[in-house]
């Protein structure tokens, strides 16, 4: 059968809606596969054998006229040049038969949007494995692999930087919305609809032959890897990439309410440095959604570009030695006070004036941390375990 008993099923309450008739679905083998009335599901219907072996419409008076069959009629459903199932409506024939070539019509038109959108789903589904053999370098041969590239139209030499694009608060509320026992099958279906048309939107910023590839990755992210144009300068690079970023997240945003945060790795020029761009970006976009970033470049990490190797309660532990959180109310305010003491390499007078406090104020707060965890964050070997102790801080 070309087409599932899911998608018959769908048609026939479409159809169902529009003529206010029972309408079957019938297989190549006659038998009904979708209808309204479930308990004629799985019957053989004799006039769905006629339609089949005459190729035309069969009209039946009497429900003794047929086996399985009731007063209706029934006509064949084609896809390419192909018979590959009948359609019926049931009731009296002289009230149904002149909805007979409309159901015909809209149904075959049904079956071939749901035949194109299986073909779409497996090219799309090979395209994703073969993108997925190429992250993972699951080949030997770069010339045979390289060449498969070019039937989805993928050059796999071309410069691209791997951007993991994260959905924010996406898992809780679609579990907030099925998390109820009652909820059923569609709510699914609902969430891979929404899905597909996030996917969509992202790629309406993609421009023609420009070699973009969008891959979903779990139900929240997706892995963007964009060409680039690697005889621009870094900064160039850069600048393309924050700008398409930026219009893809504000669309997200405006159409559709989605917030999002996206990590950002390095440029690859081979095709076997993939993997190691994706994975640096996804530790940039960890500490992008820990510190309230939109967007977040790997090679703007510090200290945090390892802190996700570290277990996290290596990394609780560490914090409650070095800053002793216990014993600040406003831990926060001292840790921001001193990321930008630190962002201006320890110079009172430039942090005093970025933080618009007092160069005094400045010198007494740091005193009073120093009270607080023994670590002088003016000291080469203290601000170096502070620092760490921060960016675990923050990533726990």
């Amino acid at each position: 059968m070309l087409i599932s008993k899911e998608v018959a099923q769908s048609i026939v309450e479409e159809a169902v809606s529009i003529m206010n008739h029972n309408v079957n679905f019938m297989d190549e083998e006659g038998l009904i596969i979708a209808s309204l009335d479930a308990s004629r599901i799985g019957d053989f219907h004799e006039g769905a054998v006629e339609v089949l072996r005459r190729k035309k419409e069969v009209v039946i008076d009497s429900g003794q006229q047929y086996e399985g069959a009731k007063p209706g009629v029934n006509l064949p459903v084609s896809l390419n040049n192909q018979v590959i199932g009948v359609i019926g409506i049931t009731g009296a024939p002289e009230e149904v038969q002149q909805f007979g070539k409309l159901l015909q019509r809209m149904t075959e038109i049904l079956v071939k949007e749901a035949y194109l959108d299986e073909q779409d789903e497996l090219e799309a589904q090979a395209r994703e494995a073969f993108v997925q053999e190429w992250i993972q370098r699951n080949y030997e041969d770069e010339k045979l692999f390289a060449t498969r590239g070019w039937m989805f139209g993928i050059n796999i030499h071309k410069s691209r930087i791997a951007v993991i694009l994260e959905m924010k608060d996406f898992q809780n509320e679609w579990y907030e919305r099925i998390k109820n026992e009652k909820v059923g099958v569609k709510e699914e279906v609902n969430m891979q609809r929404y899905r597909k048309s996030l996917v969509r939107l992202i790629e309406r910023h993609f421009p023609e032959k420009h070699e973009h590839i969008l891959l979903p990755r779990d139900s929240a992210r997706y892995i963007l890897l964009l060409s680039v144009n690697d005889q621009q300068s870094q900064e160039g690079i850069r600048k393309s990439v924050v700008h398409r970023l930026d219009e893809i997240q504000q669309a997200l945003l405006h159409m559709y309410q989605q917030q999002s945060v996206a990590g950002i790795g390095d440029v690859c020029t081979r095709p076997g440095e993939m993997r190691k761009s994706i994975e640096k970006a996804d530790r940039a976009l960890r500490y992008g959604v820990d510190n309230g970033h939109r967007h977040y470049f790997y090679d703007d990490l510090g200290i945090e570009s390892f802190v996700y190797d570290v277990p996290l309660a290596v990394r609780e532990r560490f914090v409650e030695q070095k800053l002793k959180p216990d014993q600040f109310k406003n831990l926060d305010e001292y840790l921001g006070l001193l990321q930008v003491f630190y962002q201006h390499n320890g110079s009172i007078t430039k942090a005093s004036d970025a933080l618009h406090i007092h160069k005094n104020t400045l010198q007494y707060r740091l005193n009073k941390f120093t009270d607080m965890t023994g670590l002088d964050p003016r000291s080469h070997r203290d601000s170096t375990l502070i620092q760490i102790a921060i960016a675990f801080y923050h990533s726990s």
